[in-house]
């Protein structure tokens, strides 16, 4: 018999997943190649930071709405412009003495392990380093790639305050102007562009409260402890972020998610400080960048007056002689820092070019801090749960950090850190505000539209079951 040509059917092209194998494939070859022959070459770098913008334009009009995705992108040409501009044209500011150390001691760690050797040994602030050493060993020295995974982290953290903000507001709106803060702030923008930690700590401690407050609103035992390991995470690049796990513990013993109600004492008081003494003894030896050996001495007038004295140096410090001679003096004390923590350099400490951009960030905050009072306000009325939540994270952050600054440089650093919190309670503010609806008029949500996830079906679902059982379908 004569061989015949069958006819080309559509089950015999190649299926999508084929072709996205195919397609991963190629790539990962080119990316071997690049490597192989490009190593520690700006080629390679100006490689991967296209690769990396291709497949995070790729995500976003997948999975993000037509605003959403606009602000992401917004953010991300933002922190990667600047990120080119220290890269290849000029230093940006405060990108000299820690953020060199940082991508020095990286460095120093890439090529031990490349040879063989014994590398700095990294810990606390520097296990940033042990980053940028991992992309060292793979790829180079090249700056840019470090500078690359800061700019990533920053746009994820404007993406995160968009769905923090919409799970506890329940509102298209002030997510969005919370996520534009977020994307256009100065100092945010700085910092996920330079070899600092500031992105990475950032974005673990936003992505903790995140997890945070869906407990908070679904009760499920691994969201705390989701909250918990990234509060880790953030705590072991800066000691000050673990007492943010305070008002987790405050909120795990004494409140259920699930009845909506506080107990006065429960089986997670207990389990709560057990583990507060285990991780205490534990990472007793690891949290010492900051903090004391005895955590409990942090609570000592005399310690907190000897550190206050060695943090108020340089031109820029602030309260040098102001130190605490007793308890009744640190509680009286904290709230004087608050305000100089937030809001210095004060227009008369205003004397060179640098000060007058302080200045600007301070009065940033200050027009945070006045719309934040009035979303705070909103969201007693609305939710006490949450209210507390978000004020007590607030709180401790910010007297954490009062005691731990005296000098107003280093406070625009730290302070950069709530920006995404100060942002959602602001917008909140704002959305109440005549001047600002204009930005973005209610709409209608679909019905089932949720933040990607964030608002539970259930409801959706249960109304639907209703509909049909009562029109006879």
């Amino acid at each position: 018999m004569r061989d015949t040509e069958m006819p080309i059917r559509w089950g015999d092209h190649p299926k999508s997943s084929t072709i996205l194998l195919f397609v991963v494939i190629s790539i990962s070859g080119l990316a071997t190649g690049a490597i192989a022959t490009a190593r520690g070459t700006d080629l390679l770098g100006l490689f991967v930071v296209l690769l990396g913008s291709i497949t995070l334009l790729v995500a976003s009009f997948r999975h993000l709405d037509a605003r959403v995705r606009n602000l992401v992108l917004l953010a991300f040409l933002l922190r990667l412009g600047l990120a080119f501009i220290h890269a290849y044209i000029v230093p940006l500011p405060d990108s000299k003495a820690d953020a060199v150390t940082f991508e020095r001691l990286g460095w120093e760690a890439a090529e031990a392990w490349l040879s063989g050797g014994e590398g700095p040994a990294l810990s606390g602030a520097y296990l940033y380093s042990t980053w940028i050493g991992v992309l060292y060993f793979l790829f180079g020295r090249i700056p840019l790639l470090a500078q690359f995974t800061n700019v990533l982290l920053g746009t994820f953290t404007v993406y995160i305050t968009w769905k923090l903000s919409f799970l506890i507001t329940e509102s298209r709106r002030p997510a969005l102007i919370a996520a534009w803060i977020t994307a256009l702030f100065p100092t945010l923008n700085l910092y996920s562009a330079i070899t600092m930690r500031e992105s990475f700590i950032v974005f673990f401690t936003i992505t903790s409260v995140y997890c945070f407050v869906l407990w908070l609103k679904c009760g499920r035992l691994g969201q705390m402890i989701g909250a918990g390991i990234l509060l880790l995470a953030a705590t072991a690049l800066h000691d000050g972020m673990v007492f943010i796990g305070l008002v987790y513990a405050l909120f795990f013993s004494f409140y259920h998610p699930k009845s909506k109600r506080w107990t006065a004492f429960s089986a997670n008081s207990v389990f709560v400080i057990i583990l507060i003494i285990a991780v205490t003894v534990a990472l007793r030896g690891f949290l010492r960048d900051k903090l004391p050996d005895n955590i409990l001495l942090i609570f000592s007038p005399d310690y907190l007056a000897q550190h206050t004295m060695v943090a108020a140096r340089g031109r820029a410090a602030y309260l040098p002689d102001l130190v605490p001679g007793s308890v009744a003096d640190m509680l009286w004390q904290t709230p004087l820092r608050m305000l100089y923590f937030l809001y210095t350099p004060f227009p008369w400490m205003v004397s060179s070019p640098a000060d007058v951009v302080g200045l600007i960030d301070a009065l940033l905050y200050a027009f945070l801090s006045i719309y934040s009072m009035r979303g705070l306000a909103s969201l007693w009325n609305k939710n006490r749960v949450l209210f507390w939540g978000v004020t007590l994270i607030l709180i401790v952050f910010l007297g954490t950090f009062a005691w731990g600054t005296s000098n107003y440089g280093t406070a625009i650093r730290h302070r950069q850190k709530i920006v995404w919190l100060l942002s959602i309670t602001a917008a909140i503010g704002f959305t109440r505000s005549p001047w600002w609806r204009w930005l973005y008029p209610r709409k209608k949500m679909p019905s089932g539209w949720d933040s990607g996830g964030i608002v539970a079906r259930t409801k959706s679902k249960t109304t639907t079951h209703y509909a049909t059982t009562h029109n006879g379908s």
